[in-house]
């Protein structure tokens, strides 16, 4: 995915958002904004992935912040949130006659939780409230396809998003093992956004299934992850799950290589994802390429 005009306002919405959470000192902020601007000035044009500005905007606000995770707080506060309404999504699971499309629906509808995007809100008091009606909205997918391509698929990789969401991931992913898949998961190795790092993983006490960090990047970029993730990302035999729009922007850009083997699922929180995808603006998605 190729980034819009509509993106710029979004890049520097969320950049405002982290700059507030990691600095007091209001010159830092102009500073580092200021750095933003010059660098998407000249990156912002047809043909760039929009990852790629956000990454670099995270890396900026990590060197002018001493490397500090400005996220931490609210990472421990959305896993909070997520533990309390894990029960809600385990009883829709149970009372459901369709495992996969309840597995699908609860994934889709965890991807709401997120900071920073353009008229996206996001609190966890709301979601909470709300959790229940968004299992129950329209999912767009093939629902067959869909489900043949998991039922089918022996390997899975599975790529997190942000935490959170994460502690449903951890649910479905203990699902898949039961029903037999080898599931391999994959964290970010560093802190980028809200994403879920390989070390808030051993932090919830995950022992499920192998760990292989993609790299530090938002969604996956060939040219800087790890050989060790790449030998299972390019490997045939793995049917992957890729999770939330960072995985989209950046793997839709080169994802004719994963015909029949890649299923985006994410909720289509930004209308430029949202037409990419062929999806209504804030719509829960499921495609498979």
């Amino acid at each position: 995915m190729k980034v819009k005009p509509e993106c710029i306002a979004c890049i520097f919405e969320r950049a405002n958002f982290e700059c507030d959470l990691a600095f007091f000192d209001e010159a830092k902020k102009m500073e580092c904004l200021a750095e933003l601007l010059k660098y998407v000035s000249e990156n912002f044009k047809t043909g760039t992935v929009p990852a790629k500005i956000g990454t670099f905007r995270e890396n900026l606000i990590k060197r002018y912040n001493s490397d500090t995770d400005i996220y931490a707080e609210l990472k421990k506060k959305s896993n909070e949130a997520g533990l309390n309404l894990l029960p809600v999504a385990k009883d829709f699971f149970k009372n459901s006659n369709d495992k996969l499309e309840a597995l699908i629906r609860i994934l889709s509808a965890a991807n709401t939780m997120e900071y920073g995007v353009k008229d996206h809100t996001y609190d966890h008091l709301t979601f909470h409230r709300v959790f229940e009606e968004i299992l129950n909205e329209n999912l767009n997918w093939e629902a067959e396809k869909i489900k043949s391509a998991i039922s089918k698929s022996e390997n899975i990789l599975y790529l997190l998003d942000n935490t959170g969401e994460v502690i449903f991931d951890i649910f479905a992913i203990e699902e898949l093992i039961s029903m037999g898949k080898n599931v391999i998961v994959s964290p970010k190795k560093d802190p980028i956004i809200n994403d879920v790092t390989a070390a808030d993983l051993k932090d919830l006490g995950f022992k499920s299934a192998p760990v292989v960090p993609s790299g530090s990047y938002i969604g996956v970029n060939p040219d800087t992850s790890p050989k060790k993730f790449l030998d299972i990302f390019w490997d045939q035999k793995y049917l992957i799950l890729a999770k939330g729009m960072g995985n989209y922007e950046t793997i839709s850009d080169f994802d004719e290589k994963f015909k029949n083997r890649l299923i985006y699922i994410l909720r289509a929180k930004c209308q430029p994802v949202a037409t990419n995808i062929g999806a209504k603006k804030g719509e829960l998605v499921a495609k498979l390429v």
